[in-house]
């Protein structure tokens, strides 16, 4: 029996002045998420959770933001199996959180590369952006992105290690033509919104594998992120019939606390 798995675009763009980071999130199961907004280690950052698996992406108080999205087949519904069962959370989200308590980029790229996050990572700040790629077969693979002059999307295929994530048969297919699509589809994006708006179309028939927003009886896009470096804003769109539950916005900050990071949350019918 094949495994349910769980299958992602995230992009990296150069808009105006500051570096969006968008992404949509696919299940194979309905999500219940919450956003939370605290102080760890002296630093401000905001993160997007998976209630369920502890996963979490997020933005500091510096405009370092980071996005994940798999190269392991089957991840995540495995993780969400064992957390029902033995109550263990993801290990890639307490060392995402951990690297957002970076002061500068390229100490949020040695905390996630050195703790292990796997899969396809956007590591950035408001000027640049690295890239990373690791599997527990493949170590860790960096490269700083030119973001003034390129655009960067990665799915669920390896990029440097052809022997990652997908490689073969329909899913290799969806895989690549997801990440065809979602780099023609952001080109002439001036503004984040025009990035989620853009992400969100359909191409293919509904039922389709090979839509940037899925909606399929094996995967759902659930919600989309999006992380404005520059304006160090988090904005959360999620699909109120795809999420099981929004548990809203938790936050955790001192009573006089002025904060840097805005929170922007919509819940979108679909």
């Amino acid at each position: 029996m094949k495994k349910p798995i769980k299958e992602c675009i995230i992009v990296a763009k150069k808009v105006n002045d500051t570096v969006i980071l968008a992404k949509n999130r696919d299940r194979a199961y309905k999500p219940e998420l919450e956003i939370v907004h605290e102080i760890v280690d002296g630093v401000e950052i905001a993160y997007l959770r998976d209630t369920t698996t502890d996963w979490s992406e997020g933005i500091n108080e510096f405009g370092i933001g980071i996005l994940n999205t798999a190269l392991m087949v089957g991840f995540d519904e495995i993780e969400k199996k064992i957390v029902k069962k033995a109550g263990k959370p993801s290990k890639d989200g307490v060392r995402i959180r951990k690297a957002l308590t970076s002061r500068t980029l390229k100490q949020a790229v040695e905390s996630a590369a050195l703790s292990g996050v796997k899969g396809h990572s956007f590591v950035a700040d408001s000027m640049r952006m690295v890239s990373m790629e690791t599997t527990k077969m493949h170590k860790p693979k960096l490269d700083v992105r030119d973001i003034t002059q390129n655009d960067y999307v990665r799915t669920n295929h390896g990029f440097h290690y052809y022997d990652a994530g997908y490689t073969k048969g329909d899913d290799y297919k969806s895989s690549k033509i997801r990440k065809l699509g979602a780099e023609k589809a952001i080109e002439d994006a001036q503004s984040g919104v025009d990035i989620l708006n853009a992400l969100k179309k359909q191409m293919y028939d509904k039922n389709s594998n090979l839509n940037m927003r899925r909606d399929t009886e094996k995967m759902v896009t659930s919600s989309q992120l999006l992380l404005n470096l520059k304006e160090r804003t988090l904005q959360l769109d999620y699909f109120k019939s795809k999420v099981e539950k929004f548990h809203g916005v938790r936050t955790i900050l001192p009573n006089d606390y002025e904060p840097k990071i805005k929170i922007v949350v919509n819940a979108v019918d679909i």
